[in-house]
C-alpha cells in the first residue's frame, strides 16, 4: 500500500469507520431526521457499533423506540439506495421544522405521528426486532448485503474460519465442514520424538472425533533399533548380549558380547570399543636377536594395525657392525668400541662436519635429504680409496656416492613418526671402523591423517620438500593429473638432483608438477627454494583452483570442488505451520518463518536475503469491506507462514488471509534434514509501515518476536512436496540476552540464539532459536555504550534433548547507503560459545573486527586489514573468485519487477595467513587448466545470466591457543572462530 493510499484511507476512516467519533452534524445516511428531547435539544439516534454521541445522547437501544408499522422503506435506508431522495430522507423545509410560533410541542402531544416522520415513544420495537444495520452490526467486516448471514454475531460471516461448534462460520450453508486438528495421546515433548507421530481428528456435529492415524509412545521394544516410547533414546536399558553395557549406555552393538565401550581394541577390522574407528592399534615390535633389545643403540619399534592385520615394524634399531670412536654400543653386545684399535685406521680428521640437507621429514610422505659428509685427513687433503660408509637407522637409504672426498645418501622417510640419526664412519686395515664425531639429528613427523578436508601438516618449516595430494571434495577420490604450483609463477629453480647439488649447480627442475594415479606429487629441493614462505596452488581441468599464500608446510591434502557439478535434483515443499497459541485479534499479526539447517559459515555471512525463499504474491486481506479493496497484493518470502486470523487495520476490523509457507530448491534425497519453523507476532503497524515506505514483507524477520518453535526431525523429500504440516509444538523462552559494544560506525546489529543439532557448540547443522535486532539508530551512537537486546531459546526436550549453543551478534549496514563506499554488504560478526545453555543465559559481544572495502586490478586484490584496536587478532583470511548464476522468476501479478534466485559456483579460494591486506593470482604457465572449464570462469562466453564475485571473510581464532598456518586442519576455521570480518563485490 503507498503513503497517498494509505492517507486516502485513512480519510475515509474518519468518516465512516464504526470506532470514530460521530460528526457535529447529522447526515441523511447515517441518522434519522431529529427530534426534540426533554432537554430542548437535538436527540440523535444512537449507533450500535458503541461509539460516542454527541451532547451526550444515548444509544438507539435506550432511547428513541421505533414503531413496529413503520415500514422499512420509510424509517431505515436500504444499503443500495445510497443517499435518500430529497422527498424521501429529509422532510421539506416547511415540514421538517417546526415554525417558530409554534415553539414547542406541547407534553400531551408527543412526538409527530408516524406518517410525519417520528415514531411514538410508547409504541417502540422490542430490541430484537430492530431493523437491519446497513454497516457492520457485529464488527466482523461484512455487512449482510456483503455476506454476512448473522449480523449480530462476529463470528459469522463470508469466508470466515470455520469453527467446531456445530454452526455455520463461513455462510456457506454448511456446519463443521472439513475441519480436521492434529491430535496426540501422549506428551507434548514426545510429538515427532521417536516412532511417535502425531495424528488428526474430525469434527462431526460440533465436537472432535477420536485421534486417527497417530502413533503413541508405547514400552521400549529391546533389539528393534527405534525409540518406541519416545524419550529420545533408543533401546535405553536394553542389554540384550549381556556384556553389560546397556544401548543408551554407548553400547554400538547390542547383538555382539565383544563390542561395548571400554572393550580393548584389537586387530580384528572391527570397532571393538564402540569409539567409531576401527582398528588403529599400536604394538611394540622388535627384530633383532633375542637378549639385545634394549641393549646399547638397540630400541624396539612399533607397528599399526589397519584392516585387520598389522603392517611393517617401524622405528627399530637391530644389532649392526661395531662401530669404533661412535661412543656407542652398536653391536648391542654390552661393549663399546671393543676390539677397536684406531691407530692401524687412516688418518681421517674425525672431527669432520656431517650434514644433513633438512633436520625434518615427514612420514611416509616420500620426502627426502641427503647425508653427506667430506672425509679428508688432518690436512684437509682426500683420502682416496678409504672405506666409508654412512648408515642412518630406521630410514630407507639410497646407494652411497662421492664426488671426490664428499660422500653422500639419499634418506627418504620412512613410514613412522620417530628420531633419525646420521653416522659416517670410515674403515681400518684391522677389519674395524671409526666414526666421525658429527651426528646430525632428522625428525620424522607424522603426517596429516587422510580426510576430505583441506589439511596442512607434516615438517613446518617446509625444509625442502613438498607433498600434495589432491582429491575430489565430493567423492574423495584421487584426481589424477591435478596441476601443483609452488611460487608466483612457473619457473625451472629446483634443486632435485643430489649429485647436481653436490657439485653446487644450480637449479633446473620445474616449480610445476603434476599428480599421479593416486592423486599425489612430490616436489624436492636440495637448493633454497623450497626453503621459507611460500605459495602453492592447485588446481584441475573442471575443478576450482586452490591457493595456500604464506604457507610453510611440507605436506597439504586438498580437496578441490567441482566448478559445475551435476545439478543435484531439487524440488519445492509448501505447507503450514499449526497450532499458534492466540490468533486473536490484538494488533499484532502472527507470522512463522520455516527454514532448513544452515552451518557456522553461512551465520557468519549472514545477509538477511539467505534466510528468506523464492517470492510470491500474497494478498493479505480479501476479507474486510472497503479495507481489502485498499491493502493491495504484495511480495512475500515464500517461507514466510501467515495463519488466516482475525485482526485491524487503521482500526478497522479485518481477516488477514492464510499464506502458505513454500520453500523453493530444497534438496531431494533420503538423507533426511530437519525443518524448522519460528513462529511469533509482528506489530501491525510494523508492517504498514514498511509497505507505505515501499519495502516488502521481508521486513517481517526483522521484525519478528519468536514465541513458538517447530521441527519436522528427518525430513526428507521425493519431489515437490504439499500440504506438509508442521507443528508449533515447543515454546521458547525470553531468557536470553546480548549486550553488544564497539560496532563499527552506522552498521545495526542482528543478535542470534542458534541451536546445534550436534550438540555442539556450533561445529553442526545448525537452526535459530531466537532474534532480535537494532538498527542504527538504536545502536549506542558513541559505539563505546552497550546495547541490550532480549532473545529467545529452547530448552532441552524432546527433539531438542541434545542439542548444544551458541550466541552470535552480527553488525551490518541495514540501510546500504549509510555505509561507506563499497562496504554496503560487509559484515562483522562475534561469536560467544560459553555464554548460553538450556536455561538461557546472558551474552557480551566486543572486540568486532572492522568492515573493509575491496579492490581488483587485474589479478591483484585488495582490501584494508580489519583488524581493530581492542578488537581480537586475525589468524587468517580467504578470498574466494566464485560464479553466481541467477535465474529470473515471475513473484506474480503483484509485481512487474523481475526477480532472481541465485546458486554459487566457486572458482579459486585462496587462503592467506594473517591479514595481509593483498593477494595476487599466481601467473599459471600456459598449459595450466584455465577457461571456462577452470580457474576464473569466463562469465561472457556463457548463455546464462551470471558474474563473477570476489569475497575476503577474515577469521579470528579465539579458542585455539595457537594457529600454524602450515600445519593445521583448515576445519579448526569453524571449530575455533570467535570473529569474522565478511565483504563482497562484483569482479
Amino acid at each position: 500500500m503507498k503513503l497517498g493510499t494509505l492517507v486516502a484511507l485513512a480519510a475515509v476512516m474518519v468518516v465512516v469507520g464504526c470506532d470514530d467519533p460521530a460528526p457535529s452534524r447529522p447526515s441523511s445516511r447515517d441518522m434519522t431526521p431529529p427530534v426534540e428531547d426533554d432537554m430542548g435539544g437535538d436527540a440523535v439516534v444512537g449507533r450500535q457499533d458503541g461509539g460516542m454521541l454527541p451532547d451526550g445522547a444515548t444509544p438507539l437501544d435506550s432511547t428513541v423506540e421505533v414503531d413496529s408499522t413503520v415500514e422499512v422503506d420509510e424509517g431505515m435506508l436500504l444499503p443500495d439506495e445510497g443517499m435518500v431522495e430529497p422527498d424521501e430522507g429529509m422532510v421539506e423545509p416547511d415540514e421538517g421544522m417546526v415554525e417558530p410560533d409554534e415553539g414547542m410541542v406541547e407534553p400531551d402531544e408527543g412526538v409527530v405521528e408516524p406518517d410525519e416522520g417520528v415514531v411514538e415513544p410508547d409504541e417502540g420495537v422490542e430490541p430484537d426486532m430492530a431493523p437491519p444495520c446497513v454497516r457492520d452490526c457485529d464488527d466482523d467486516g461484512l455487512t449482510v448485503d456483503e455476506g454476512d448471514c448473522d449480523d449480530n454475531d462476529p463470528t459469522r460471516y463470508l469466508d470466515a474460519p470455520e469453527l467446531c461448534d456445530g454452526m455455520d462460520q463461513d455462510c456457506d450453508d454448511a456446519i463443521d465442514e472439513g475441519l480436521v486438528r492434529q491430535c496426540f495421546d501422549g506428551e507434548d515433548d514426545q510429538q515427532l520424538v521417536g516412532v511417535c507421530r502425531p495424528g488428526t481428528s474430525r469434527c462431526v456435529a460440533g465436537a472432535y472425533g477420536a485421534c486417527e492415524g497417530q502413533v503413541a509412545p508405547s514400552a521400549e521394544v529391546c533389539g528393534g533399533g527405534a525409540d518406541e516410547d519416545c524419550d529420545g533414546a533408543v533401546d535405553e536399558g536394553c542389554d540384550e548380549d549381556d556384556d553389560g553395557v546397556t544401548v543408551d549406555g554407548g553400547d554400538c552393538d547390542d547383538g555382539d558380547p565383544a563390542r561395548f565401550p571400554g572393550n580393548p581394541e584389537v586387530c580384528d577390522g572391527v570397532d571393538n570399543d564402540c569409539d567409531r574407528v576401527v582398528d588403529g592399534v599400536r604394538e611394540a615390535c622388535y627384530d633383532g636377536a633375542d637378549g639385545t633389545e634394549g641393549v646399547g643403540a638397540c630400541r624396539a619399534g612399533e607397528r599399526v594395525c589397519a584392516a585387520g592385520a598389522f603392517g611393517a615394524c617401524e622405528g627399530q634399531v637391530v644389532p649392526r657392525a661395531e662401530v669404533c670412536g661412535d661412543g656407542a654400543d652398536d653391536d648391542c653386545d654390552g661393549e663399546v668400541d671393543e676390539g677397536c684399535d684406531v691407530d692401524v685406521c687412516p688418518p681421517v680428521d674425525l672431527a669432520g662436519p656431517v650434514v644433513a640437507t633438512t633436520s625434518c621429514l615427514t612420514a611416509g610422505s616420500g620426502a627426502q635429504a641427503i647425508v653427506y659428509a667430506d672425509v679428508v685427513d688432518g690436512d684437509g687433503a682426500a683420502l682416496p680409496g678409504v672405506d666409508v660408509a654412512i648408515a642412518v637407522p630406521g630410514a630407507v637409504l639410497g646407494p652411497l656416492m662421492n664426488e671426490g672426498s664428499r660422500y653422500y645418501r639419499v634418506v627418504t622417510a620412512p613410514a613412522g613418526a620417530g628420531t633419525l640419526r646420521a653416522e659416517v664412519s670410515v674403515g681400518c686395515d684391522d677389519g674395524n671402523r671409526v666414526a666421525l664425531a658429527a651426528r646430525p639429528l632428522i625428525d620424522v613427523v607424522a603426517a596429516p591423517v587422510a580426510d576430505v578436508a583441506l589439511l596442512a601438516g607434516g615438517c613446518s618449516p617446509m625444509a625442502g620438500n613438498l607433498r600434495v595430494r589432491v582429491l575430489d571434495a565430493e567423492s574423495g577420490t584421487p584426481i589424477e593429473g591435478a596441476w601443483v604450483l609452488a611460487g608466483q609463477q612457473a619457473a625451472n629453480v629446483l634443486l632435485a638432483d643430489p649429485a647436481a647439488a653436490m657439485q653446487g649447480a644450480r637449479g633446473a627442475q620445474s616449480t610445476v608438477a603434476r599428480t599421479g594415479a593416486d592423486g599425489e606429487v612430490g616436489l624436492v629441493d636440495f637448493g633454497d627454494t623450497l626453503y621459507g614462505p611460500n605459495t602453492v596452488s592447485v588446481g584441475a581441468a573442471g575443478y576450482a583452483h586452490v591457493t595456500m599464500v604464506g604457507f610453510d608446510g611440507s605436506m597439504l591434502i586438498v580437496p578441490l570442488r567441482q566448478m559445475e557439478p551435476p545439478p543435484a535434483p531439487v524440488a519445492s515443499v509448501s505447507g503450514r505451520l499449526t497450532d499458534f497459541e492466540d490468533l486473536g485479534r490484538d494488533g499484532e499479526a502472527d507470522v512463522g518463518l520455516v527454514v532448513r539447517s544452515f552451518d557456522l559459515g553461512f551465520v557468519s555471512t549472514l545477509r538477511l536475503p539467505k534466510l528468506l525463499s523464492r517470492y510470491d504474491c500474497w494478498d493479505p486481506v480479501t476479507q474486510g469491506g472497503f479495507i481489502g479493496d485498499f491493502v493491495q497484493a504484495t511480495q512475500v518470502p515464500g517461507n514466510l507462514y501467515v495463519p488466516q486470523q482475525p485482526e485491524s487495520v487503521l482500526g478497522q476490523p479485518v481477516t488477514v488471509d492464510e499464506h502458505l509457507f513454500t520453500l523453493s530448491r530444497y534438496p531431494v534425497g533420503p538423507a533426511g534434514d530437519r525443518l524448522l519453523a519460528l513462529a511469533g507476532k509482528v506489530p501491525v503497524d510494523g508492517i504498514v509501515n514498511a509497505l507505505t515506505n515501499g519495502a516488502d514483507l521481508s521486513a517481517l524477520v526483522q521484525l519478528l518476536v519468536p514465541e513458538e518453535i517447530g521441527v519436522l526431525p528427518g525430513f526428507a523429500i521425493e519431489g515437490d512436496t504439499v500440504d506438509v504440516t508442521l507443528p508449533l509444538a515447543g515454546a521458547l523462552q525470553p531468557n536470553a540476552g546480548c549486550d553488544v559494544s564497539g560496532l563499527p560506525d552506522d552498521t545495526g546489529v542482528f543478535c542470534f540464539a542458534v541451536g546445534d543439532w550436534s550438540g555442539a557448540n556450533g561445529t553442526g547443522r545448525l537452526f535459530p532459536m531466537g532474534l532480535a535486532s537494532a538498527d542504527p539508530e538504536q545502536v549506542d551512537p558513541t559505539r563505546a555504550g552497550v546495547t541490550s537486546l532480549d532473545v529467545t531459546t529452547v530448552a532441552r526436550a524432546g527433539v531438542f534433548g541434545n542439542v548444544g549453543y551458541l550466541g552470535v551478534a552480527l553488525g551490518s549496514y541495514l540501510d546500504p547507503a549509510r555505509a561507506p563506499a563499497g562496504q554496503g554488504e560487509a559484515t562483522t560478526a562475534v561469536f560467544d560459545r560459553e555464554s548460553l545453555g538450556p536455561g538461557g543465559g546472558r551474552m557480551a559481544f566486543d572486540g568486532f573486527f572492522g568492515t573493509t572495502a575491496l579492490s581488483r586490478v587485474d589479478y591483484d586484490f585488495s582490501w584494508a586489514p580489519v583488524e581493530r584496536p581492542g578488537s581480537a587478532p586475525v589468524d587468517v583470511c580467504r578470498v574466494d573468485i566464485y560464479r553466481e548464476l541467477r535465474t529470473a522468476y515471475d513473484p506474480g501479478d503483484c509485481t512487474d519487477a523481475v526477480r532472481y534466485e541465485t546458486v554459487e559456483y566457486p572458482n579459486w579460494d585462496v587462503y592467506v595467513a594473517g591479514d595481509p591486506g593483498t593477494v595476487s593470482f599466481p601467473r599459471f604457465p600456459r598449459e595450466w587448466p584455465l577457461g571456462p572449464t577452470a580457474g576464473f570462469f569466463n562469465v561472457g562466453a556463457t548463455p546464462e545470466d551470471d558474474r563473477l564475485y570476489m569475497r575476503v571473510t577474515c577469521y579470528g581464532l579465539g579458542l585455539l591457543d595457537g594457529f600454524d598456518f602450515s600445519v593445521a586442519d583448515f576445519r579448526a576455521l569453524v571449530d575455533a572462530v570467535t570473529h569474522v570480518s565478511s565483504n563482497y563485490r562484483l569482479f
